[in-house]
């Protein structure tokens, strides 16, 4: 191995540890109470490295957010190529393992959130970083079009905007995730997650099959 190499997977390697490091921080914190003194002391590194691989806390926080990006789209992924299905089957299955992704990873979903609805940084981060939680996001909604787009073809569902019912099926289930995930204000619903979920994708199965318009669900 040549010292260049050496070098780069050292690089690497670091660059890692801060980002598992900024993790750890940021799901037991939250963005505004994390520090860099406290991702310093959970990653075991110095503040020069830190900042030698990040410009800061904005930098380092959407690291982990785009960590968990990939590896929904990998679930997503690996949920489509899992050998050939009928369309409404591959569309639950999907759907069910955006669910359990978030029910499973909740501070991922939670960063996503923030990100999406309450973060004022956005604007003092690289272009390349905002490029890249786009790309990721659109390539997770991407295997739900895929499956709507083979369910017209196939004639199983009735659908004019495939694009556009993958984006209100994605903010069904984050409200879904968002009424059941530690939120005791809706304990009173009486409504646990599994019932809700059945519940959920039963209408949403109902709402894209011929002769059922959007209105009437």
């Amino acid at each position: 191995m040549t010292a260049q190499r050496r070098r780069e997977q050292e690089k690497r390697a670091r660059w890692g540890q801060i980002v598992d490091g900024a993790r750890k921080v940021f799901f037991e914190k939250g963005y505004h109470h994390a520090t860099i003194e406290d991702i310093e002391k959970a990653c075991g590194l110095t503040r020069g490295s830190i900042y030698y691989h990040f410009d800061g806390k904005d930098e380092l926080y959407i690291a982990v957010l785009l960590q968990g990006a990939r590896l929904l789209r990998e679930e997503l992924r690996w949920v489509s190529h899992d050998g050939a299905r009928e369309p409404e089957q591959l569309l639950i299955r999907l759907l069910d393992a955006y669910c359990e992704f978030y029910r499973d990873q909740k501070e991922y979903h939670r960063i996503l959130q923030y990100y999406t609805f309450g973060w004022d940084g956005k604007e003092n981060l690289a272009e390349n970083m905002v490029d890249e939680i786009n790309r990721l996001i659109f390539e997770c909604l991407h295997e739900v079009v895929s499956a709507l787009e083979r369910g017209m073809r196939q004639g199983s569902f009735s659908v004019e905007d495939p694009f556009l019912d993958s984006i209100l099926m994605w903010c069904m289930v984050d409200s879904a995730l968002g009424k059941t995930m530690d939120n005791p204000r809706t304990e009173f619903l009486g409504v646990d997650w599994e019932t809700m979920k059945a519940g959920l994708l039963r209408n949403v199965m109902r709402s894209l099959r011929p002769g059922m318009s959007h209105k009437e669900c």
